[in-house]
């Protein structure tokens, strides 16, 4: 009996041993070192997280706080203004380039060019030196190219993108109301950039905005004009015209309604004697036709 309790305790050992020993080997790989692998792994998979935060600064300039590709839209007759932030500055100079015909514009401060609607609007503390632009116009659009002469030389390309501003008038071509009503008129600024120095309404050629009982209020985009009390003066050609946009008409029809609604009441007072006349003709008939025919 005895000698069956220490063979099965023998055995229970070698089974408990082979288990242990046997489970501690996974994939090949020895338990004791996997802690090892687990934390070479774990500061793998770490530094790959750290990497993947830092790729957006590795894309970022370390020259240039603007972003390369900036897209500035400016409207003609208006004013852009080209931004190129210097992150970190050197004994370079900055200039300005016009890439569909290579035109060198600026150097430092200083302009190259003929065309004095081109300078650079520079402000030392913010280390910025934009290309400004004035009186823009259509043939501006295009790509330009701010350039720092270090060795080798840097740039980034700032894209500018021309619209047309225009005016619109709610309510045009024609515009109808009742004689005594309101007259209220919004005009609108389409594909503006920057804000008209001034709105100017004209009453067919004359200007009306400071005329008695006219009341023009305006807003960064829109202009309204009002007044009260309309009646057949007010009858024309309205024109809406900003300082930097495509003016906008509407035609104003000042309706006399008691003029307009008497030949309509007249035509239904006319209409109910006659009515009433035929009514009584007819019962007068009918009357008589009966009388003259005998009762049975």
């Amino acid at each position: 009996m005895a000698f069956n309790f220490r063979v099965c305790l023998m055995w229970c050992v070698v089974f408990a041993y082979v288990f242990y020993i046997g489970d501690g080997f996974v994939n090949g790989e020895d338990i004791l070192n996997a802690p090892l692998i687990r934390h070479r792994r774990s500061y793998q998979s770490k530094n790959k997280t750290n990497q993947n935060l830092t790729q957006p600064d590795k894309d970022r300039s370390p020259v240039f706080a603007t972003e390369n590709c900036t897209v500035v839209f400016a409207q003609v007759g208006g004013t852009a203004t080209l931004p190129c932030v210097v992150r970190k500055f050197s004994n370079g100079v900055v200039s300005w380039i016009r890439k569909h015909d290579y035109h060198l514009l600026t150097v430092g401060l200083a302009t190259y060019n003929t065309d004095d609607r081109f300078l650079v609007e520079h402000v030392r503390h913010l280390q910025n030196w934009g290309l400004l632009i004035r009186n823009v116009q259509a043939s501006d659009e295009g790509l330009y190219e701010c350039q720092i002469s270090t060795h080798p030389p840097t740039s980034i390309i700032i894209q500018l993108k021309v619209t047309k501003a225009s005016a619109s008038i709610q309510g045009s071509p024609d515009l109808y109301l009742r004689a005594g009503s309101v007259l209220r008129l919004v005009c609108t600024l389409q594909h503006s950039t920057e804000p008209p120095a001034y709105v100017f309404w004209y009453h067919e050629q004359r200007m009306i905005n400071y005329d008695p009982g006219v009341e023009v209020k305006e807003g960064r985009a829109s202009s309204v004009l009002q007044m009260q009390g309309a009646d057949k003066s007010h009858n024309g050609n309205y024109t809406c015209s900003p300082s930097n946009a495509v003016p906008a008409s509407i035609i104003v029809h000042v309706l006399n309604a008691t003029a307009e609604e008497k030949p309509a009441a007249m035509q239904h007072a006319n209409a109910s004697p006659a009515v009433s006349s035929t009514l009584i003709q007819y019962g007068l008939l009918i009357i008589i036709m009966v009388s003259s025919h005998p009762i049975t």
